[in-house]
């Protein structure tokens, strides 16, 4: 019987993917620039790049001019059609998320935060910045706008170990019952990036999402921030037949 002889490219990039799985290559790792990769696997530059282009694909590694090759990060599949919070998605399919405080402070809104919480002109609010993580590598930066009020009450917690939502629901007696929000794609600005951990301009997805008590009064706005090559939004389909439609079937699953 004729066996199938498996490529060399397609065998570098086994291993190399395996390594990556393994966790020997971490997330944000540089891989060894082509020509001692090439070496390594004993080798022509052509095949090397073949193998990288199969991983490539795979979105298991990432290029950036100028910088060399690195192990993508992490990347998540959001259901839109769930009012959950992004950890709870995560922690739901069992994946080491954790929060991380960056800061807080009292500012004047913008027109955009002014209007979705319903202030009068620039309004006072309370601005708290966090990054999420996924197995210690940041995925999203979220920044909460509260008006001043619960702000001011939400700020005698300790942020940097209570999340906002207990605070708001278990000390504040304010739970959230619906939220509207719009996704959209932007290029991150220097400060985003930077806490991000990845360059300035990178495509990413901008949420806007707003959260309304039981009784329509706005409690919080959030802004967040989360690099393209993180990130992915999927919907499940099934089509019904001639005349039907396509029905859409809840879920989130991890790559």
């Amino acid at each position: 019987m004729a066996t199938t002889r498996v490529p060399r490219y397609s065998q570098i990039a086994e291993a190399l993917r395996q390594q990556i799985v393994d966790d020997r290559l971490a997330p944000g790792s540089r891989l060894d620039n082509q020509r001692r990769l090439a070496r390594r696997f004993g080798v022509t530059l052509m095949t090397l790049r073949q193998a990288l282009a199969v991983l490539e694909r795979q979105k298991l590694i990432a290029r950036r001019h100028g910088l060399g090759t690195f192990v993508a990060a992490p990347s998540i599949d959001y259901d839109i059609l769930q009012l959950r919070r992004l950890a709870q998605d995560l922690s739901a399919l069992g994946e080491p998320v954790a929060t991380r405080f960056v800061s807080s402070r009292f500012a004047r809104a913008d027109r955009r935060v002014a209007d979705a919480l319903s202030l009068d002109g620039r309004g006072r609010v309370f601005v708290l910045e966090r990054l999420r993580l996924l197995d210690q590598h940041p995925i999203g930066l979220q920044r909460s706008f509260l008006p001043a009020t619960l702000g001011e009450e939400v700020a005698k917690a300790d942020l940097t170990v209570t999340p906002l939502h207990e605070i708001l629901e278990f000390k504040l007696g304010v739970q959230i019952a619906h939220a509207h929000e719009t996704i959209s794609t932007i290029r991150l600005g220097r400060r985003e990036a930077r806490e991000l951990g990845c360059r300035s301009g990178l495509p990413a997805f901008f949420s806007e999402r707003t959260s309304y008590a039981a009784d329509r009064t706005p409690v919080v706005f959030d802004r967040v921030f989360i690099p393209g090559d993180r990130f992915r939004i999927t919907r499940e389909l099934r089509w019904e037949g001639p005349g039907g439609g396509a029905e859409e079937l809840e879920g989130i699953t991890r790559r």
